[in-house]
């Protein structure tokens, strides 16, 4: 495998977001990467060849033009093609505001996207590391094609009309966050067998609704937890758990560190 790169470090206080590596990889038929629990946002775009990316239970096949998006706190897995391994540009982002572009752009629980106009976004990050600039420059010549790409990328899923009942649906779960939305509740907002819904949903958003409803309230955790003095367990009830011992444990597996852990580290 080869691989071009520019990691950035950090100096002083950490900055909310961050490109902390970008580069090109040119990986052989044995790549292959596994996280656990990822401490990293990712975003790639695939230049050439084939891989897989393991992301939220389901295998999926990228290929040229394909770009995907890994997020930091979930468990991910992602390899080349053993015939005709994939060549890729990445950015690697640290930080909490990275969570605040992806929600503001609307992009929150997509993975996988399809756009061969962002090809010279992606090349232009090669350009960049190897441009005679100082580090901090780089830095913020990174981060702004990164906010331009987003934004494209949410311009093409505006573009995708969702049908009136998938609507319904994720109106209805990001409606009733402090509550646990079951799949009886859901048939009755379309009418449809419990079945039917999740098909629907995870056809349409990769994910099933529960998935979708974990993670929206995992991320109202992480903003309750940073910016108020309520209690673990007054923000469990909020979300919809009578279990704090409970909720504390749903935390930890999505986001690798325990409620107050992570209320410590954001002081």
């Amino acid at each position: 495998m080869n691989e071009k790169f520019k990691p950035f470090s950090q100096a002083g206080k950490k900055s909310p977001f961050f490109i902390s590596l970008a580069g090109i990889t040119y990986p052989d038929s044995n790549y292959s990467i596994t996280r656990k629990i990822s401490n990293v946002n990712v975003i790639e775009y695939v230049l050439d060849g084939e891989g897989c990316v393991f992301v939220d239970g389901r295998e999926h096949t990228v290929k040229k033009d394909t770009i995907y998006i890994l997020y930091k706190g979930q468990p991910h897995k992602y390899y080349s093609a053993a015939k005709n391994p994939f060549t890729k540009i990445f950015l690697n982002i640290t930080g909490d505001f990275f969570d605040s572009i992806i929600d503001a752009y609307s992009l929150s629980n997509r993975h996988f996207f399809e756009n061969k106009e962002l090809k010279p976004k992606f090349q232009k990050i090669l350009e960049i590391i190897d441009a005679n600039i100082t580090d901090s420059e780089k830095q913020a010549s990174l981060q702004g094609l990164f906010l331009e790409i987003v934004a494209i990328l949410s311009s093409d899923v505006e573009n995708v009309k969702y049908s009136h009942e998938i609507n319904l649906l994720k109106d209805y779960i990001d409606e009733h966050i402090s509550s646990i939305v079951s799949a009886e509740e859901l048939s009755r907002v379309i009418y449809r067998s419990k079945s039917y819904c999740l098909k629907l949903f995870k056809k349409e958003f990769g994910i099933t609704p529960y998935e979708y409803q974990l993670e929206n309230k995992i991320k109202t955790a992480k903003n309750l937890l940073a910016n108020t003095s309520l209690s673990v367990g007054e923000i469990a009830e909020k979300l919809g758990y009578s279990d704090m011992h409970y909720f504390s444990n749903v935390f930890y597996k999505k986001s690798g560190m325990r409620p107050l852990a992570y209320r410590k580290s954001k002081k």
